[in-house]
């Protein structure tokens, strides 16, 4: 009968495995334990056939011990799911005692397990009850059969289950090797010698320097300079911002250009690239680099790939990649320098490209062209935003902080000549765009010019306490003690807890 009983596990975990869509967990042919799962409506069903006599009622619970072991151990195949699970064992003889009323769900820490005693007098009638609660048709498992025959039918299902699970296998690792990581390489060094040649020219953190060698910047975009949204991707603002983008390229491009291949790989990455510059071209005004967008372009395009390999996904990468995107997007509601519309922007992007060209080995056509459809709308819609979000107050703003850089860069006839055009379109930054400018005449002898500046900062906004502070200084260094005396005075009124100004006003008095 020993071999009889082999041969039932062997043919039910064939049935449930090639008739009922569960899949294999683990086999150990050694010691005929063999572990099924399935996923039916998102509620897992985790059966386990284990084929062995227990005569002691004591020895089932020793054995459910180990399965709660093994359970927890492996317990992030079944993170955040409902779990069933279906112990059944099959064997002569049931235990002696009496075990049925036993708390199998304490005992496996569970709440919906079950456990079928497929004894040789009640095996079939336990099966079909097992079948029935799992909505499957019960199958021909009859044992009609002499021990040679069931002898070779165990070695030929064992040696069947075994090169489905292998060829399972091999399919699943197939996945995540169809291409190799040589463009990710090519894009680290672009970004790396982009980075060394800006620092090289100027710095990697002054506007002026970013905005002349390609960074984001919508007024020019506006004014028919799009090829900056492609070379944007290839800047990057300071060391950290550096650093952070290519650790984060170099793990996520490897294993999207695995997954994808190196040519899916590109399209999916500069796709997602545009895309983010483009959110940040409309949600953005401020000056913006760096490879973010088309990074969080990779994230989309692993979430691509988990809707179609769920399962596989949440054991692998799913629910670390979940987080990380989470932190990401945390992060950057919390900072106001990231720049969100670009991150939320390559992520879309990156989901939309990766559907266009989709997985290898994967054709759909009429979903491919409707994606490719819904990506070139939200590109047109976004320009059409962004170009209509563009005005007066964006380019005087980045203008304001343009100046103001140029001038603690000592470069201060570059500030003159940058707010000389800005005035031309101030919008309401013109105090600022004067002061700036004032400060920058200052620092190269032009007092005159200086003091014209701050008397009209001082008209258009009374309360600008550093206008009345810079100009009591020139009046001091023109001789004009009274003058001086009066705006120390107005600019220690308006912020009586600036020391320098309270320090001013004394000594003037």
């Amino acid at each position: 009968m020993f071999v009889k009983q082999e041969y039932f596990l062997w043919k039910l975990a064939h049935d449930l495995v090639n008739q009922q869509g569960f899949e294999m967990l683990h086999v150990n042919v050694d010691n005929s334990e063999i572990w099924l799962e399935r996923d039916k409506r998102g509620k897992v069903q985790v059966i386990r056939l284990f084929h062995g006599q227990f005569n002691w009622r004591n020895e089932l619970i020793r054995d459910l011990e180990r399965i709660k072991l093994q359970m927890k151990q492996n317990k992030r195949l079944f993170r955040g799911k409902r779990l069933s699970l279906y112990c059944l064992y099959i064997s002569e003889y049931p235990p002696v005692d009496e075990w049925e009323e036993m708390n199998q769900s304490e005992l496996t820490n569970h709440e919906q397990t079950t456990i079928h005693y497929l004894d040789d007098v009640h095996k079939m009638e336990r099966v079909k009850a097992l079948y029935e609660e799992l909505g499957m048709r019960v199958p021909d498992l009859s044992l009609e059969i002499d021990e040679q025959e069931a002898e070779g039918q165990v070695h030929y299902l064992k040696q069947l289950i075994a090169t489905s699970q292998c060829e399972k296998k091999r399919e699943s690792e197939a996945l995540f090797t169809f291409g190799k990581p040589m463009l990710t390489y090519v894009l680290l060094a672009l970004n790396i010698l982009a980075y060394l040649f800006i620092e090289y020219k100027g710095s990697t953190t002054s506007i002026t320097t970013l905005i002349e060698y390609g960074a984001k910047y919508n007024p020019a975009i506006v004014d028919g300079e799009w090829w900056r949204i492609l070379s944007s991707m290839f800047l990057h603002i300071g060391t950290l911002h550096l650093l952070m983008n290519m650790l984060a390229l170099y793990y996520l491009g490897a294993a999207v250009e695995r997954i994808y291949g190196t040519l899916r790989f590109t399209f999916i990455y500069f796709l997602a690239g545009i895309f983010g510059g483009l959110a940040s071209f409309m949600l953005n005004p401020q000056v913006a680099a760096g490879a973010s967008g088309a990074i969080f372009g990779l994230f989309g395009a692993l979430l691509y790939f988990g809707v179609h390999y769920k399962r596989l996904f949440f054991r692998t990468m799913g629910y670390n990649l979940i987080f990380v995107i989470g932190i990401n997007l945390a992060f950057g509601i919390l900072v106001p320098q990231v720049d969100n519309g670009a991150h939320m922007g390559g992520l879309l992007g990156g989901f939309i490209a990766s559907a266009v060209c989709n997985l290898p080995k994967k054709k759909q056509w009429v979903f491919q062209s409707f994606a490719a459809v819904a990506y070139t709308l939200a590109i047109v819609l976004m320009i059409i935003l962004g170009i209509q979000q563009t005005d007066d107050e964006t380019y005087a703003l980045i203008q304001v902080k343009q100046s103001q850089q140029l001038n603690e860069q000592q470069q201060f006839q570059e500030a003159i000549a940058l707010t000389n055009k800005a005035l031309d379109r101030p919008g309401n930054f013109e105090a600022e765009l004067l002061f700036n400018r004032s400060y920058a005449y200052t620092q190269t002898g032009q007092l005159s010019e200086a003091q014209k500046d701050l008397e009209q900062v001082i008209e258009i906004d009374p309360e600008f306490a550093e206008a009345y502070f810079n100009l009591a200084l020139i009046y001091r260094q023109m001789g004009e003690v009274d003058k001086a005396s009066k705006h120390a005075s107005e600019a220690t009124k308006l912020k009586p807890d600036n020391e320098q100004f309270q320090e001013l006003s004394q000594k003037l008095n």
